[in-house]
Order: structure tokens, then sequence, then C-alpha cells
């Protein structure tokens, strides 16, 4: 479906730009001034300086106390080293608590006594003149302020010409003591503006890999990381005063049947859509995240359970007005949790509108629901035996297998696609509803062990070595393992048995056709073709065609005929339909 098909869903240039300074407005209102605001930015900076003084106080004591030249003052050297060492100490048990004016001063009282202790040795170019580059690398390195830095070089380069001028030197040794101190003083200056360059370099690429991971990539939203950052956030700020705050958890309702008529292309302008609408509805103070695949969360300070429930039936009746018949038709279900009525903390709150929000689904969806003790009952009631620790169980696996997906951006979707095929095939072998969504539940699961397998094989675009096979064979195994809930016992069985083949050289116990649960063979083939039409590092992508001549080929030997044979009728019988 094309964008004009989609109508007012995507917005248009400007309007992104105008989320764009919204994020960012919102950004910079949660972001500290200073990065000495607190004791944790503080404690590595002042436990650098003692681990500097501590390295300069052992380093100088050794070479005042080996064989030395007659001339080393061996007695102020030593005073020198227990200063260093007395630094040490204070910045070691101080760390964190230590006034930034005092860690300032640190490196250029270590420049005075380095200058000490080569006036002390005797020699102005003595091996104690390398410690101004310890200062120097450690100023740049954590540069309170660039201006700090720049003077702290300074500071050094005026303390050593000092040294020089009040060190007796040796006849015929002025050259040297001046090369010296350009050597010294230039290699200081290099070595400095190269650490800056790289740092400048590796917090640009920090700073891009802390937005990639707080940021929901379709959508440009705060993703879940994000949103618990900022719930915790407003937590802390409302707790001393008792302010409410309130989330919301919106989900699409039957998001699946979108991607599944109209395509993936599709459902994420729908997506891009509602990111869009949540945003300008929302105020300045509020975050908008996208927590999940079709499932969004709005954090609202300073509005309580009853104001956030009329906040989301407008935000309900707006996706209703915009997505509406020609267009693509959309609803949405909500959950309502507020602080302190419901919850103190951020696990507690957040459970709690995940509560809300499946009353909301058992009660017919598209509605708003608040919590409230009789939504666990409601859920007792939709659920059937499953107990509580059975659903926080398959929550976890369902997130697992989400993470899985995004681990490489050429296996994003493949997962829930490969649900789908699943559904179709146990749909067209004639099951009942109940055994169709386990089925496709299982399909959404299948590959849940490959979260024990390394990103390098994993992502590896080349072929497997014969031992970084075996380590992705067990992954059937794994997943069997992280599934060892009762409530799941027979997905695990068909999890175990996706890679069985008919013809018995399957893993991982080379079962045959009779062994292999039907179940597992619908596995098998919903993996194998949404492997071959999709693109991979390793190869692309063979078109559904080819697909199909592949599972044609093999039926009988590495699939089950029975299911080939059903998905591709399913297939056919789509394809038509959506023509």
């Amino acid at each position: 479906m094309g964008l004009v098909a989609m109508g007012g869903m995507v917005p248009s240039l400007e309007d992104e730009g105008g989320r764009s300074e919204r994020r960012d407005r919102r950004l910079r209102a949660n972001t500290p001034n200073s990065l000495l605001s607190g004791p944790a930015a503080k404690r590595p900076i002042a436990l650098a300086q003692a681990y500097l003084a501590a390295g300069a106080c052992v380093t100088g004591t050794l070479a005042a106390i080996l064989p030395h030249p007659e001339y080393f003052d061996v007695r102020g050297l030593l005073l020198i080293q227990g200063a260093a060492a007395c630094w040490a100490i204070f910045m070691f048990l101080g760390a964190g608590k230590v006034p930034v004016g005092l860690m300032r001063l640190g490196p250029a009282c270590a420049t005075v006594l380095t200058t000490a202790a080569v006036i002390l040795s005797g020699n102005a170019i003595s091996g104690y003149a390398l410690m101004y580059l310890w200062v120097g690398l450690y100023v740049f390195y954590f540069p309170l302020s660039k201006v700090d830095a720049a003077l702290n070089v300074v500071w050094a380069g005026l303390n050593y010409a000092f040294a020089i001028a009040v060190t007796p030197i040796p006849a015929g040794g002025e050259h040297t003591a001046i090369s010296h101190f350009v050597i010294t003083t230039g290699t200081l200056i290099t070595a400095a503006t190269l650490l800056t360059y790289l740092r400048t370099r590796v917090e640009r690429l920090l700073g891009r890999l802390t937005d990639a991971a707080r940021t929901d990539a379709l959508t440009g939203l705060p993703n879940r990381v994000a949103l618990h950052e900022a719930v915790e956030r407003e937590l802390q700020r409302a707790t001393p005063h008792g302010r409410p705050v309130s989330v919301l958890v919106i989900d699409l309702d039957r998001f699946n049947r979108v991607n599944e008529r109209h395509g993936i292309a599709a459902g994420d302008q729908v997506l891009l859509g509602i990111a869009s609408l949540l945003e300008e509805r929302t105020r300045l103070m509020d975050v908008v995240a996208r927590s999940g695949g079709e499932e969004f969360a709005v954090v609202l300070p300073e509005m309580d359970q009853h104001s956030a429930f009329l906040f989301a039936e407008e935000m309900l009746e707006a996706i209703r007005q915009t997505f509406v018949k020609p267009k693509i038709e959309i609803t949405a279900s909500a959950g309502v949790a507020s602080f302190p009525e419901h919850s103190t903390d951020l696990a507690g709150l957040l459970s709690d509108g995940d509560q809300a929000l499946r009353a909301a689904k058992a009660l017919g969806r598209d509605r708003a629901v608040i919590y409230s003790p009789e939504v666990t009952s409601v859920l007792g009631a939709v659920t059937g035996r499953r107990s509580v620790e059975a659903q926080a169980h398959l929550a976890t696996v369902l997130s697992l297998a989400e993470a899985l997906d995004q681990r490489d951006s050429g296996t994003a979707r493949h997962s829930q696609t490969v649900g789908k095929y699943c559904e179709m095939m146990a749909a067209e072998l004639g099951m009942g509803e109940d055994r169709v969504q386990r089925i496709r539940l299982a399909g959404v699961l299948h590959d849940i062990g490959k979260i024990g397998v390394s990103d390098s094989i994993l992502c590896k675009p080349g072929p497997l070595t014969s031992e970084e096979m075996d380590q992705m064979r067990r992954h059937p195994e794994l997943g069997a393992r992280i599934l060892s809930s009762r409530e799941l016992d027979d997905v695990r069985e068909w999890i175990l048995a996706h890679h069985e083949r008919p013809d018995g050289t399957g893993y991982p116990r080379g079962l045959t056709a009779d062994e292999i649960p039907i179940e597992a063979a619908i596995l098998a083939v919903a993996d194998a073709y949404e492997a071959m039409t999709s693109d991979r590092v390793y190869r692309m992508s063979i078109g559904h065609e080819k697909a199909h001549e592949e599972l044609e080929r093999w039926a009988g030997k590495q699939f089950s005929r029975e299911v080939v044979e059903a998905f591709l009728r399913a297939l056919d019988r789509d394809r038509i339909s959506v023509s």
C-alpha cells in the first residue's frame, strides 16, 4: 500500500522536524548540566589521580633507592615520593567526595613535585622529567575543562624550563638540556593533541551507540530501555512530594492482520503514524516510547489515574478516527497504572499497566482499563489454569525472542514471520484454533536457543567451520532448556525436534519421519521458507518461486511431504486473495 493510500498517517518532513525538536527539548530537560554533577561522575577522576600519584610514588622511590648517580639528593626525593603517597591515599579515601576545585589543583601540584624531583636529581635531563608526560596525559584524558588542560601543559613547560635553569649542567651539556626540553615538551603537546582527538572520536561513537541503544530504529521514539529510565526518573521526582505519575500502555489490536493483509511495509507506516499521533497529542513533559512490536507507552507526570484514563480514551478515539476504512482500519487497547495509587516502584508500575492492558484485551479490546485488584481475577478468568509464574515465564521468553531478532538487522522479524507461516499451515491441516495458536507461539519461539550462540557465529558472513556448526546445532537443545515450564511442555518438544528430518539425517536426535511430531515438521518448513526468502549476511534471498521449488524438491527427505503440500496450498490461496 502506497503513501497516498495511507492518507494522513505518514508525517511530513515538516512534522518530522517538529517531532525531532520536541525530542531534543525533552532530552535537554533531562540531561545533567555538568559531567561532574554527582559523586558517581567525580569518582573515576579522583581515582585516576590516586593511581597516578601511587605510580609516581613507587617509580620515584625505586629510582632513588636503587643504584643511582652520586649527585641524587635521596632524602629530598623520598620526601617528594612521600607527598605523592599522601595525595594518593587522600584521593583513594575521598573518591567521589573531593571538591572539584581540589581535583583541579592536583595536576598542578603534581607538576610542581615533578619539578622538585628533577632539581633534586641534580640533572635536568634525568628520568624524572618523564613524569611531566604523566600529568599531561591525565589532564587531557580527564579534562575538567579544555582551559584547565591547556593551562596545565603551559604550567608543565614553564616548570621544566625553571628546572633546567636552576639545575647545574655539566660543561658542554647546555645543548643537550635544550634538546631534551624541546623533545619533552614537544612529545607532551603531540601526545595531548592525539589523545584529545581520539577521546573526542570515542565520545562521539559512544554517544551514537548510547542513542541507538535507547532509540527505536523504526519510529525514532525512545525504546523500552529509555522508557524504564524515564519512569524511574519521574518516580524520583514525584516521590518527595507525593506527586502523581501515570503510565499508559497502548497495544494495537490484532496488528498481525495488518502485516498479513497489507504487508510489512504498510504495517511499518501504521506504526509511524501511531508514533506521530501520540507525540502530537502529548505535552512536552510527557515521554512517548515504543515498548514492543505494536506496543507503545506514555509516561504522564503530574497526572493521576482518572486524568490518565480520560487521556487514554482521547488517544484511542484519535486512533479510531485516523485509521478507518477505506484506509487501514486499526483500534487499540490501553492499560493505565498510577503512582502512588497502584505501585511505588518501576517494576510494579509497569506490571500493573501491563495487567490492565491484558484486562482491556480480555474485555473485548478497543478500550482503556485502569488497574485494580480485579484485573488479576479478570486475567485468571481468561487464562484458565495458567499460573502467574507461567505468564511471567512466557513474557520473558517472548522478550528473549524479540531480542534475538534485533541482534542482527538481517534476521529482524524472522520469528514473527515464522509464527505466521506456522499458523497458516496448522489451519490448512485442519487443526483446532487452540492448537493453531500454540503452533504459532512455537514459531515465534523456535530459535530462542540461539540466544546462547555467539554473534561471531550467528552473524558470520561466510560458511561456518565444523566446530562452529556444532555450536549452532546445539540451539534446539538450549531452547528446550530455556522453555522448561510445564505450561510449555508441548512447545518445547516441537522446538527440540524442528531440525529433525524425515530421512533421519537431522539433529539433535536423528529422528525419522514417524518419530517427528507434525508440529515440529511445520516449524521446519516455516523456518526454511522464511530463511530462503529473506536476505542474510551470508547470502541473498533466492525468491519465492525458487523457495517453492526447493520445498517440493526436498519434500519427503528434509521436510514432511504432507506439510509442504499444505503450506504451498495456503501460500497460493493467500496470494490469490491478496491479488
